[in-house]
């Protein structure tokens, strides 16, 4: 009888390490997937987001020809000249809301490709669902929310400058420009008020999207990557506020760094990590 136990514990033991050893080897097949899938769709989306810079320069007048590129400094390329007040009239490029959507069309179809590429099939859907989450939620509908109210409060700043009637808008348009704290205060509020109102209306938007298109109930919540392209919506304001700031255009130089973000979310959904 005790020899019987005692084969029966050491048959146990054997029977735990294979298992033991097959468990580490799905594990590190699973990291090497994962990695392969973000490294992949990290390459993808950055490709994306650099097609649609470069068609943004050739619009905007800048020469893509390397050999004009390899003889301009580095400092006067396209993607990184900034507005020089001893130079007004040289070309800077300009991200509004048009090149801004271009860009993050470009990263999230940069990032499906990725996606459909590296990963397994199975997670496709996924990452179509995510695009429009993106697409709708992170870029179109936040980006809106910011230009339009923008717009109209630059409007309504550009009144104090107009030989008017002098009319209780203007007043109050002089007011808020002659006061330093409201006029850092009004227009930073609301820029903020519409990128917060963007963020909840576009996630609330592409979620009803999707549970019509998928048939199922669908809450992929707010989560902290989608705050990376927002920096596109302050980009947007700056430049709106403050037309050829050094500052905005220091700023909006980081906006195709932090839109390909977007394409990487896309890229690397699955029905795991997707929702919450």
């Amino acid at each position: 009888m005790e020899t019987q136990v005692k084969k029966m514990a050491i048959q146990a033991i054997n029977n735990t390490i294979p298992n033991t050893q097959s468990s580490s080897l799905n594990k590190n097949e699973q990291h090497n997937t994962q990695m392969k899938v973000q490294l992949g769709t990290a390459l993808t989306s950055a490709l994306g987001v650099a097609t649609a810079v470069a068609i943004i320069a050739k619009k905007q007048g800048f020469s893509l020809n390397p050999s004009a590129i390899k003889r301009t400094p580095v400092k006067d390329w396209a993607i990184f000249k900034i507005t020089d007040k001893t130079r007004p009239d040289e070309k800077v490029m300009k991200f509004r809301w048009q090149e801004i959507m271009s860009m993050g069309i470009g990263s999230v179809t940069g990032g499906l490709i990725g996606g459909a590429v590296f990963d397994k099939k199975e997670n496709f859907k996924s990452k179509c669902q995510e695009a429009v989450n993106q697409i709708l939620g992170d870029i179109t509908i936040p980006l809106s929310f910011v230009a339009l109210p923008t717009m109209l409060y630059k409007k309504f700043e550009d009144l104090a400058q107009k030989p008017t009637d002098n009319s209780n808008m203007q007043k109050a348009s002089k007011y808020i420009k002659g006061n330093k704290f409201l006029k850092i205060l009004c227009p930073t509020l609301v820029s903020g008020t519409s990128l917060a109102t963007g963020i909840i209306a576009g996630n609330k938007v592409s979620n009803k999207l999707n549970e019509h298109f998928s048939g199922h109930k669908t809450e992929r919540k707010i989560r902290a990557t989608d705050f990376a392209p927002h920096l596109d919506d302050v980009c947007l304001a700056i430049t709106l506020m403050a037309e050829k700031s050094p500052f905005g255009d220091i700023v909006s130089k980081f906006v195709p760094v932090a839109l390909t973000v977007a394409g990487i979310e896309t890229g690397r959904a699955n029905p795991e990590n997707r929702e919450g």
